[in-house]
């Protein structure tokens, strides 16, 4: 083991950190341990068998300068996000643990004060705070990240991932602050997380690349046992699926606080197959129109992000032994040329209540077309988010057909529903539909 020495002046470790996990891996590899207290650092590139260990009483706080992560450069870019706090590139066999705190320096990344639609005004351009990328053996054992500027870790095209009793903690108001990102990565296991974020807790991707060596489908990926907090889709497939993302088990998890608690949104083209979503309990709640969200405990839905192009397969899907609270409908909704096919959703009991926005009863389907722009205007829109049609309602945000139901089907086939409980009040509410399974197909 190798302590990080301390600076003589400051609180700053860039270069020291970096020196030293530098000698380490030439050495052969091996723990470095940032020393008790806090400390402040730009950019830190991990390399083949370095273990980054941050001991119960030590906090790794990143930057606030954008321009101190320019050696944290990274291939995918994410919300105008190019680069990262901790960054790794081939590497082998690579760890980050402890019992202490990585700090993204949270607040500091807001471009002004105040709100816009009920979440902070964000920079354009923040640090991820974990950006792996084509590595081989990882793993993030007991470490907490707390306020992280944007999305929290990004694994990508990453083989043989182990997270194990990680906390995410990150403010509830700060956009984009996801807390796993798994991104054409294969062989990944998750268990025993707590992630509290704005954004969606777990998400598997397959975004577009400018590199092809990070190119490839998003399989193998089994997450249990954790508990999940989120402002949007708590555990979300999507909507990013350039490429096939196939054999996926969600299982044993408590979500609570969420718009959305398991989602397929497929926009890119890829193949989605051979997902199932077992075991767990929900909490949904309905959110302001500006959020994705509608307080759905499942919604699987597939068209193309841009008009014309091809429309992703999704498939094979299984959800069953869900139990909770939600202020939503379960929806499978498919493009007309492109319907999803055989879901089968089984042993859900389910108690639908009426929500905090009672009037808005939404069928969400955002990202839609018309969501790919350069909007930052509260009476115009927001890119990526949503944006106001001529009479004031939103792009991808309609009434329910035939009301509000407990669960919506349509372009879909081959969609079994069996011993599914969904309790709804009586009398049931103004816009509710009077049946609540409305299986068109």
């Amino acid at each position: 083991m190798t302590v990080v020495p301390a600076p003589q002046e400051g609180t700053v470790i860039t270069d020291t950190l970096q020196a030293t996990i530098d000698e380490t891996a030439a050495r052969g590899g091996g723990r470095v341990t940032i020393p008790q207290g806090r400390w402040v650092a730009g950019a830190i590139v991990l390399r083949s068998g370095i273990e980054l260990h941050v001991p119960l009483g030590a906090t790794l706080a990143c930057s606030e300068d954008y321009a101190d992560f320019e050696a944290g450069a990274v291939s995918v870019i994410a919300e105008d996000s190019d680069r990262a706090f901790l960054v790794a590139r081939d590497a082998r066999n690579i760890s980050i643990t402890g019992r202490g705190t990585i700090h993204g320096s949270g607040p500091n990344w807001c471009s002004r004060e105040g709100l816009f639609d009920g979440v902070k005004w964000a920079k354009y351009h923040r640090p991820r705070m974990v950006v792996f990328e084509a590595c081989q053996n990882i793993e993030i054992r007991d470490v907490t990240f707390s306020e992280a500027p944007m999305w929290t870790v990004h694994l990508i095209g990453c083989d043989q991932v182990r997270i194990q009793d990680v906390s995410i903690l990150n403010d509830m108001l700060m956009p984009n602050t996801d807390g796993v990102n798994f991104d054409s990565c294969r062989d990944v296991f998750m268990s025993g997380c707590k992630i509290v974020a704005a954004d969606d807790s777990v998400c598997v991707k397959t975004c577009a690349k400018l590199d092809p060596a990070l190119e490839g489908p998003a399989e193998r990926i089994h997450v249990s046992n954790c508990h999940f907090t989120s402002r949007s889709c708590s555990v979300k497939i999507g909507t990013e699926t350039h490429q096939d993302v196939r054999d996926v088990v969600f299982s044993n998890l408590t979500i609570t606080g969420t718009n959305r608690a398991f989602g397929i949104m497929a926009r890119d083209g890829g193949t989605i197959e051979r997902i199932r979503f077992a075991n767990s309990t929900v909490d949904c709640a309905q959110a302001p129109h500006t959020y994705w969200g509608s307080g759905e405990p499942i919604t699987i839905n597939s068209h193309a992000r841009v008009r014309g192009a091809t429309p992703s397969v999704v498939r094979d899907v299984a959800v069953t032994g869900i139990t909770g609270r939600c202020e939503g409908a379960i929806v499978v909704n498919g493009d007309p040329a492109m319907p999803i096919e055989n879901v089968s959703i089984s042993a859900v009991n389910l108690r639908q209540e009426a929500g905090a926005f009672a009037h808005e009863l939404f069928l969400d389907l955002r990202p839609v077309p018309e969501d790919v722009n350069d909007l930052d205007d509260p009476e115009a829109g927001r890119r990526n988010c949503f944006v106001r049609r001529p009479d004031g309602g939103i792009y991808g945000l309609d009434p329910y057909p035939n009301g509000f139901p407990g669960i919506f089907v349509r372009n879909a086939r081959a969609v079994s529903v069996d011993q599914v409980q969904i309790d709804r009040p009586s009398p049931l509410p103004e816009g509710w539909a009077q049946e609540a399974l409305d299986l068109a197909g």
